[in-house]
This record gives C-alpha cells, structure tokens and sequence, in this order.
C-alpha cells in the first residue's frame, strides 16, 4: 500500500510576503519587516525579480549588529541566506529538507519564474509521510508515531506517580518495621504501631523521623541516601519531559539524541535501583541491627515503575504499522 506524497501545492502558501531588492541596506530591510509585520523578506534582483534567497530578522542580528557593522550601509546581499526557491510541484518532503539542511524556517515558492509565496517549515510537518514502513513492533496501528507519543507520555506519568510520588507522599515505602523494635535506631518511645522508610524520612504512628536526623545520629549512609532521594525525585520529573520531548519531536519529524531518547530517562531507573541497595546497606551497617522487612507494596511498585519507564524508553518496539501488515497480506493473497 502506497503512502500518498504531498506537494507544496497542498500547502497554504503564504502570499502576504515581502520582497527587498538585494543591493538595500539593512536598515531597509528592518523597518520594512517592521512596516510589514514579518519576520521575513524575499530577497531579489533585477526588474525580473530573481529570487536570490531570504534575509530574516535573526540574519539581521547574528550576522550585522552582533559582528558590529553598520546597517546603514551593509547591503542586504550580504546578510541574507542563499536558498534555491522550490516550485508548486515540489515534494514537501523536498522543502522540508531544504529548510532543515540550513537550519531556516522559510523558502520562496516560485511558478513559471514569477514568486507566488513562501512555505515555511512548520507548514511542512504535517505533510511529511513516513519515508519507510514501520514493521517493527508488536501491536499493529494506523499511526505509530502518535501511538508512541501516548504510549510514552502515559507510561512516564504514572511511573513517576507510583515509584516517586507515591513513596515521596508516604502512601508506601521501602521497608517497614516496629516502632518497638526500632526506637533505639529512631530515638523515639516504644508507642507500638508500623514504621515505614519513605523518601526522605520514616513515619510512624503520630511521628515523622527525618533522614537528616538519621544522618545526625546513625551516619553518613543516610546523607547518601538523602542524595540520591534528590536525585531520584529530580531525575524522574526530567524523565518525564525528556520522553514527552522526544516522542512529540517523533510526531513531527524531527530529530533527537540518544541523550534525550535514552541515557537521561534511563537514569531514573539507575537512581530507583540503587536507593534500594542503599537502604540495604544503611542496614547493614547498624550495629544494632534492627529488625526491618521490605515493604512488599512499594517493591511491587518500584519494579512497576521501572518498567514503565524501560517501556516508555523503548516504546519503538511496541507498536508497528498496520500498513505494513496490509502489504503483506495483500501478497500473500496474491
């Protein structure tokens, strides 16, 4: 099944564009953009008015005022960006390239020689189609970018919500114990009743026990741990945005790093297993030994987390395209 291609024709061209002679000065071409209302002039020469290339307002900056010329006399020729104009005929996915190739937002349209308009990059990413069918996956949909965009976003969410807010609100923690048991490591009375280690602190029945105070009292392992509770908690609210990020950057077309994509979301699920073995080790090192049990909801919801987010990390693999699917059963009922 052929994916349809779009040409600039399909796109709203916008004729309310200006044009500026190439031998103008700066100073035209800012208060003409000004007087116009744009961020952008047509550069041409000549009483045919060939189209030269664009001259935009981050031109003006970059390459006249910031470099200390004088934009009474600087000529526009020299400040604009050289693009060759695409015609009505001309694939989107063309336009497009040019456009991101040298990092502009616009290019002139022209027909039969005569500037009709300009396209702009933003008006390109709808039109893009995928280049190559997505076959690689499990469920199979009509748009797996877009899939992938809310498969992703929704996973992230709630493992943020189960593995850090949860713990952080107090609603489960990492292991649990009795007061009884504990109060000569939480230096509280023997009130009775379940004690929980949170985040960033222990709560008992009608007490909070902070980890800095834990610190003060039973040593340095706790000021560790307090750190990477940081680290957790801030990494997986980044965590969130990079994958929001990078799925939406999917959905239009654009390119992001493996950093984005990968290593930071991937580091929440680094920091979560390492404040478990963190808490082990802070027990470990008491010499009182006290007697603690993991806490079986919030283990069952740490690895809930951690999967979710290595779900969301890896969310290319879990939708692939139906017309992939189509094909191949078109031939093989051929």
């Amino acid at each position: 099944m052929a994916l349809k291609e779009y040409f600039v024709r399909d796109l709203v061209i916008d004729d309310e564009y200006g044009i500026i002679n190439s031998n103008a000065t700066v100073q035209d071409a800012a208060k003409k953009m000004k007087e116009l209302g744009v961020p952008d002039l047509v550069v041409v020469e000549g009483e045919n008015q060939s189209v030269l290339g664009v001259i935009a307002d981050f031109d003006i900056v970059q390459n006249t005022v910031a470099e200390g010329k004088d934009v009474t006399t600087e000529k526009v020729i020299a400040v604009m960006y050289k693009i060759n104009p695409v015609k009505l005929d001309t694939p989107v996915t063309e336009a497009f390239t040019k456009m991101r190739d040298l990092n502009v937002n616009v290019v002139p349209v022209v027909e039969n020689g005569k500037l009709v308009g300009v396209c702009s990059i933003h008006d390109c990413w709808s039109f893009i189609p995928d280049q190559t069918v997505d076959e690689v996956g499990l469920i199979p949909v009509r748009n797996t970018k877009v899939a992938e965009f809310w498969f992703g976003s929704v996973c992230a969410v709630l493992a943020l919500i189960v593995g850090i807010i949860l713990p952080l609100a107090g609603v489960f923690g990492f292991f649990t114990g009795n007061q009884i048991d504990l109060q000569t490591f939480l230096s509280q009375g023997p009130l009775g009743g379940k004690v929980t280690f949170t985040l960033f602190e222990v709560r008992g029945v009608g007490f909070i026990v902070p980890f800095f105070d834990l610190f003060i009292k039973n040593g340095p392992i706790w000021l560790v741990i307090i750190i990477f509770s940081i680290l957790l908690l801030i990494s997986g609210i980044i965590a969130v945005f990079s994958i929001f990020y990078a799925s939406f950057s999917d959905t239009r077309n654009l390119q992001t790093g493996w950093i984005i994509r990968t290593l930071v979301p991937g580091l929440v699920v680094f920091f979560m297993v390492f404040e478990w073995i963190l808490f082990g080790i802070a027990f470990a090192l008491e010499v009182s030994q006290p007697i603690i049990t993991i806490d079986p909801i919030g283990l069952t919801m740490s690895i809930l987390a951690m999967v979710l987010f290595l779900l969301a990390i890896y969310r290319d693999f879990i939708f692939r395209s139906e017309i992939g699917v189509e094909a191949k059963t078109s031939e093989v009922s051929k």
